[in-house]
């Protein structure tokens, strides 16, 4: 208090010249500050339990609260004497939104951040009867073979029930000679590698028998925030967290961008549920939501793990990547080489020296991929324990993106060296559909020459259907099925196992004999050039992304606020599920679940909005960056010519297009995010009108397709 009156006596007898002394000693302090904190955050990636860490994050969380109360208390006074610029003005908003913590709940707010980080990031898993083995083929029998002694000992016929009690039985059991599953990493492996639906229910049930322990912790730390949320005029940490990225009523902004999109998901989802039934049969219900585990993902946010069993051919990059003996630091270097090609600079020194990509010399480290800016002189770091697939290649260019970012904005003042985290997420990906080009991946050789250069062939007269033969609304309006309760439909879909081993494979060859019928199995592999095989596979991955991240935070905002009924939370988050998605879980999911926390970024207590907001602005950010390589210049308002789809531009080698990125970057947030990008690319709104633009050819080859097999679309 005593600082604050001398700050008072000071500001009351001095000019305006001390006003800016004043704050360049306010932005030292904040880089300081921020270099220390990503010095623990780094230490505490590499080795949780490192001796003396929690000392030194207690120290440093103590003099940085004493030191930020202060400093805004300060700036609050200025603020209502009127004695800000607008410049400074925006400074004291940046560094005093959010909540407000008192040191003796920031410590027990870590405390539990450790405990979520931990039960989450400790997951493991060791299945009994089985031998050590890292074949694919050969842990997937494992596990199937446990499941099914399970079920002898039990002496029960298959129900939805067989899975959740080998789970049950299962979780505890670890043992250095047995078969073990060991964090997300190994779970999304088989998830993505595996056909078995016993298999699948296995693997994803036994991931929410680990996390449901995140339940009760995840509420204290709730109450904790919302306390400190409170304080500073929140009405919830819900409503902190949607101040950061500066868009009033975000929730219906939300919705209305989730609207705009939800004709092309629902197409997408009728294809998928529609080819799973040629697999799996009635266990996949024609009309009604797709069971989560049959979509090749732990949390059936990404999609293109099923691609084998949709495409008749496919394009493995995976297997390309590794027939031509990438290193992960190969991967590294083409990525640094994709930006630099736009006129950015390379990663620096410190960033080949001090970048983890391996567990090797980190066997305790928890490698989700993160970019750090240590604050420091030109340190930059990306910590990701890498893999050799394709989807790694992506993620160090969504990584390289952000430090891209760090680099651009170090000469700003410390509280501007941040942006709009949506923006922040999106650089790296808007980059990505310039790698995803067919001509840079005939570059990477990726592709070859006669996959680059032949025509993509016509369809219409060959399905018999004209190029306006329905809207992406008349098709989705049209086929849209009547909204049934979540029980009705929960009940609906619950599988119904046959009690015979082979059901599925039964089912595979009746259903295929069925849904192909008077169908030449030559007229639907001609239907696919190149162009459809690389955009399918990139909507598989990206548009489902979309409700995925609304459903995260939608579901958060609403627990957050207490609006959620207490007494069946678990139940709720399924209802959003069936609502958003159109999923729902194989079998019923009791109250003493906390399904939620199954994704790191609910034990990270890492808001998930961003990444919604960002599958729009990265489709914006890449249409840009594509007029301005192709016209030569910035703000471009006419459409791209009609020889040029956006799928295929090919922005490698953009100078113009890479000052775009520089100027956005850049200027990090000492201007609101909409101001910034009105600026340098024209626009300040969030728009659907570029995904859609990206995936109009796709639009066209799911609409096909559900006009030529009748094709039912909702859920």
């Amino acid at each position: 208090m005593a600082i604050f009156l001398l700050w008072l006596l000071f500001f009351n007898t001095h000019s305006c010249d001390n006003i800016y002394k004043f704050f360049d000693e306010i932005n030292e302090n904040a880089r300081i500050f921020n270099s220390i904190g990503a010095d623990i955050a780094w230490d505490a990636s590499l080795e949780p339990n490192k001796e003396g860490l929690a000392e030194r994050a207690a120290k440093y969380q103590h003099k940085k609260i004493s030191w930020q109360h202060d400093a805004c208390r300060t700036l609050s006074a200025m603020h209502q004497r009127l004695m800000l610029n607008t410049t400074q003005e925006r400074q004291a908003y940046l560094l005093c939104r959010g909540p407000k913590y008192y040191f003796k709940e920031a410590r027990e707010m870590s405390n539990l951040y450790e405990e979520l980080q931990s039960i989450y990031s400790n997951v493991e898993v060791c299945i009994p009867g089985s031998k050590y083995s890292t074949n694919l083929t050969e842990k997937e029998d494992a596990i199937l073979n446990y499941v099914s002694k399970v079920k002898q000992y039990l002496n029960i016929e298959h129900t939805e029930y067989d899975s959740i009690i080998s789970a049950k039985m299962s979780v505890g059991r670890v043992e250095d000679s047995l078969l073990c599953l060991k964090g997300e990493e190994d779970f999304e492996k088989i998830m993505k590698f595996s056909r078995k639906p016993e298999v699948l229910e296995w693997l994803w049930s036994v991931w929410r028998e680990k996390v449901k322990g995140m339940r009760e912790p995840y509420k204290r730390l709730v109450d904790l925030e919302n306390k400190a949320a409170r304080r500073n005029g929140y009405k919830d940490i819900g409503d902190a967290w949607r101040d950061e990225l500066e868009i009033p009523d975000l929730r219906s902004v939300s919705r209305q961008l989730y609207n705009a999109v939800k004709p092309l998901y629902a197409l997408l989802h009728g294809v998928v549920r529609f080819c799973l039934r040629r697999v799996y049969g009635d266990v996949v219900d024609e009309r009604g939501p797709i069971p989560a585990h049959l979509l090749g993902n732990l949390w059936s946010q990404q999609w293109d793990s099923l691609a084998d069993l949709i495409l008749p051919s496919v394009i493995n990059l995976d297997d390309r990547i590794k027939n031509l003996g990438w290193s992960v630091w190969y991967m590294i270097k083409h990525a640094e080489d994709y930006y630099i090609s736009m006129g950015l600079p390379a990663m620096t020194k410190t960033f080949w020296r001090e970048s983890v990509i391996t567990q090797d010399s980190h066997k305790k480290a928890r490698c989700h991929g993160t970019a750090a800016d240590m604050f420091k002189n030109g340190d930059f770091r990306l910590l990701y324990c890498s893999g050799m697939t394709f989807e790694d290649y992506y993620v160090i260019h969504h990584e390289m993106g952000h430090i891209q970012y760090y680099m651009a904005y170090e000469k700003q003042p410390a509280i501007f060296r941040q942006a709009n985290s949506a923006l922040h997420e999106s650089i790296g990906d808007a980059i990505m559909y310039g790698v995803m080009a067919p001509q840079h991946l005939h570059r990477l050789r990726l592709i070859n020459d006669s996959e680059l250069f032949i025509a993509n062939k016509s369809h219409k007269d060959k399905l018999g259907v004209t190029e306006n033969t329905k809207s992406y609304e008349d098709v989705f309006t049209h086929n849209t099925l009547s909204t049934t309760t979540f029980n009705e439909n929960y009940n609906k879909v619950t599988p119904k196992y046959n009690t015979k081993l082979g059901f599925y494979e039964d089912h595979i060859k009746a259903n295929d004999a069925k849904l192909t019928k008077g169908v030449d199995k030559d007229e639907i592999l001609d239907l696919l050039s190149i162009d459809d095989i690389l955009i399918f596979k990139q909507a598989l991955n990206k548009l489902p992304q979309i409700p995925f991240s609304l459903l995260m935070d939608e579901y958060r905002w609403k627990y957050f606020e207490g609006s959620l009924e207490k007494d069946s939370l678990n139940q709720e988050f399924w209802k959003m599920a069936l609502e958003l998605q159109g999923i729902v879980p194989f079998s019923h999911r009791g109250e003493e679940y906390f399904d939620i926390g199954a994704k790191f970024h609910v034990s990270d207590n890492t808001p998930y909005i961003r990444y919604f907001l960002s599958s729009f602005l990265q489709h914006q950010l890449f249409e840009n960056l594509c007029k301005a390589a192709v016209f030569g210049y910035r703000n471009v308002k006419q459409p791209l010519p009609d020889t040029i789809s956006l799928n295929r531009c090919d922005i490698y080698g953009s100078k113009c297009a890479g000052k775009i990125l520089k100027d956005i970057m850049s200027r990090g947030s000492s201007q609101h995010w909409q101001q910034i990008l009105k600026e340098t690319s024209g626009r300040m709104e969030i728009s659907a009108a570029s995904l859609k633009r990206y995936y109009q050819p796709l639009y066209k080859l799911l609409t096909r397709l559900v006009v030529k097999y009748d094709i039912p679309i909702g859920w």
